[in-house]
């Protein structure tokens, strides 16, 4: 039971199952006051701002030079960009002239910067090299808490590297969190597991093989200490691989050559009225900086209280951020017009801790702003995931969030992406007549599962509004329909037509893991408890209590001993049981995997050994592919396979090895990708042996 609330959400639903019988799935938010979790943002109208697209006007695209790398021989991709700041206009209707944001630059044929800019478009198994110049301002725009590890008062707050999400790469390109490094100069420094130096001081250069197919990842800022507020500032894009079989897919009409990408994204906005925020101006981002004992449990509160060293710091990080506003692609709530045809949408939730249920329904006919819930739109169709395309597409029925009664876990629901999950889907709008207004809607809890209802802002019209996220506006087709070729993945997800060998003609084969080939059977723990100035923090674990009970604690620091070390080429089973109360989506830096079940426990009763409280369950239609972020439940085992292959090729001659954690290896990690849980303290280090 997570030590969150004194009520949670889970046992509210609980408890009125059994007062009267008459709650009805799925639940519905009850009307509250004017008191919301974080600060306000000042109120904009939505939809009145168009989505920005790839290309000048919108998201910057890098412009690579070419040439045959030295090292390998073979022909690369070079790029370069450089992190600075600059200010972004979410909203014409915010206070300023835009708000203040660290971001990346591209240049070689954009050089100017945008929010979300530097988008890399690679084919597969062609090399990236990546330049990267850190010149970021000494003083960071959010406030910075120098209490945690990593952000201690020595260290500079414009340290930064770079994660390239769901890459394969070599450990030294990987952008792991003690791999930072500073703007060159007499201050410079570098972190421990700093291997990759650019040609001048205050730059590094990575190296990416892309030997995987085509996909959509994402690259952003992984610094120890301060992951969460660099991304939350800006230094996050996107970054699209390219293959033969997708290019086929596309020339021969089966997938839609338009494609949208939707990065999906919270933000809160400085309003100017709290004088004691002194990190931005109105208009400028906000960040939370107070540690609330009334909202969060406190362990000097908790009974027997906790030994802390005393007052809690000034500004402090938080154990989630849940802001009130949505940004897609940059802008606050904007409008995408779209006409009768087939769309593919490539969606990232880049946001710090808030999941998306993701609906599509007609816009209320009084407002044009509303969903009409009563209303549903065309179904998405999922073909792929942040692995890549799916062994077969998967029809998402419109439906709204529900909860199972015994587990309190959501049971029902249609695209449901947490923080760092990303979804490849079709919309059909072919059936939507010209002029009509369709709204991307969400009702996903925060935190996810049980919910708070302070963390869900339903302003009707304008902002604050966590659940109108988009508008689509459909206008009159110009030209021929589309093909009929483009509507057979949709025949196949709805079973209108066999999946056998056309399904195979269409999509690439999955290749399953063998769980015969698999060396071990691991037993990990995700766990919550207060650090030592009485704050919520979460750890990852094994299932060997690390200090006395009761209960037994499992919990480990990122900088204790490794546990997880393997070697080059070997297969895993891991069965994650989670201990906390919330859903974390678990992200696995250089393999990807296969979620194999999931199955209840008695959490409250585990001491390294579970017992099951129920039968094991199949992974969700559209987990059937590889993944490489995870999302583990409340109170139930999951089960994920994977295999620990090294990237192969010259590039790996030679290669220096970490030894930072006392064990010789290839240095990455896994760890919760709720930002704020990273942070404080989800994360393990994952040294594979040579």
């Amino acid at each position: 039971m997570s030590f969150r609330r004194k009520i949670t959400r889970r046992q509210f639903i609980k408890g009125a199952a059994i007062a009267g019988g008459a709650m009805m799935l799925p639940i519905k938010w009850f009307g509250r006051g004017t008191a919301y979790a974080f600060g306000q943002s000042p109120s904009v109208p939505k939809f009145t701002i168009p989505l920005p697209g790839l290309g000048p006007g919108g998201i910057p695209v890098a412009s690579p030079t070419s040439m045959v790398d030295p090292v390998t021989n073979l022909l690369t991709d070079y790029y370069t960009i450089t992190a600075r700041q600059s200010y972004h206009d979410f909203h014409p209707d915010l206070p300023g002239t835009g708000s203040k944001i660290w971001g990346y630059a591209p240049e070689g044929g954009v050089t100017s910067q945008g929010y979300l800019g530097g988008v890399i478009v690679a084919q597969k198994d062609r090399p990236v090299r990546l330049k990267v110049k850190n010149k970021l301002p000494k003083v960071h725009p959010l406030p910075v808490d120098k209490t945690i590890m990593g952000a201690e008062s020595s260290e500079a707050e414009n340290r930064m590297t770079v994660h390239l999400h769901g890459g394969l790469v070599p450990w030294n390109s990987d952008g792991g969190p003690y791999s930072w490094f500073t703007p060159g100069g007499l201050n410079y420094k570098q972190g421990v597991s700093f291997k990759n130096p650019g040609p001048v001081q205050g730059s590094a250069e990575y190296y990416y093989p892309n030997q995987q197919s085509a996909r959509l990842v994402w690259y952003h800022d992984h610094a120890l200490g301060i992951t969460r507020l660099n991304a939350y500032a800006g230094l996050a894009s996107a970054y699209i691989i390219r293959d033969p079989i997708e290019q086929a897919l596309i020339r021969n009409n089966v997938i839609p050559s338009r494609e949208i990408p939707l990065v999906l994204q919270d933000k809160t906005f400085v309003d100017g009225t709290d004088p004691n925020y002194t990190r931005g101006v109105a208009g400028d981002l906000w960040y939370p900086y107070l540690y609330e004992p009334d909202r969060w449990a406190y362990g000097p509160n908790e009974d027997p209280p906790r030994n802390v060293i005393g007052l809690l710091p000034s500004p402090s990080v938080v154990p989630e951020f849940f802001s009130d506003t949505i940004v897609v692609n940059g802008a606050v709530y904007p409008y995408a017009r779209v006409e009768p045809r087939h769309y593919r949408f490539r969606i990232l939730n880049g946001s710090q801790a808030r999941f998306y249920n993701l609906q599509l329904y007609y816009a209320d006919s009084s407002s044009g702003t509303e969903a009409n819930l009563a209303n549903p739109g065309p179904r998405m169709i999922q073909i792929g995931t942040e692995g890549g395309f799916l062994p077969r597409p998967v029809a998402l029925k419109n439906q709204q969030i529900g909860f199972d009664l015994i587990t309190g876990n959501a049971n029902q629901y249609t695209l449901l992406l947490a923080p760092g999950e990303r979804a490849d889907v079709i919309i059909d709008f072919s059936s939507c007549s010209a002029g009509s207004k369709l709204i991307l809607y969400s009702d996903a809890p925060a935190p996810f599962p049980m919910g708070d209802p302070l963390n869900d802002y339903t302003t009707q019209g304008t902002s604050p509004n966590t659940r109108t996220l988009l508008q689509f506006q459909v206008v009159p087709r110009v030209g021929a329909k589309d093909p009929p070729s483009l509507s057979f993945l949709e025949l196949i997800a709805n079973g209108s037509l066999g999946v056998g060998a056309l399904a195979g003609a269409l999509l690439p084969a999955i290749e399953k893991c063998d769980l015969r080939q698999a060396t071990r059977v691991r037993d990990l723990t995700l766990n919550e408890d207060f650090d030592e100035y009485g704050r919520l923090i979460q750890f990852l674990g094994t299932n060997v209590a690390t200090g006395s009970g009761p209960p037994p604690v499992f919990g480990r620091k990122y900088d204790d001993a490794p546990t997880e070390t393997p070697e080059d080429g070997d297969m895993e089973v891991w069965r994650i049981f989670n201990l906390t109360g919330d859903t974390h989506p678990i992200h696995f830096h250089l393999v990807n995997v296969q979620v194999l079940s999931r199955r209840p426990f008695d959490a409250a009763s585990y001491k390294g050994t579970p017992a099951f409280t129920g039968p094991a369950r199949n992974p969700d239609a559209n987990e059937l592919g590889w993944k490489e972020t995870v999302r583990m439940n409340p109170g139930e085992m999951t089960e994920v396979v994977m295999k620990f292959d090294l990237p192969k090729g010259k590039f790996m001659n030679n290669l220096p090895l970490s030894t930072r954690t006392g064990v010789t290896g290839h240095e990455y990690v896994w760890h919760c990708h709720i930002l704020e849980h990273e942070e404080h303290d989800m994360m393990r280090p994952l040294i594979v042996k040579p």
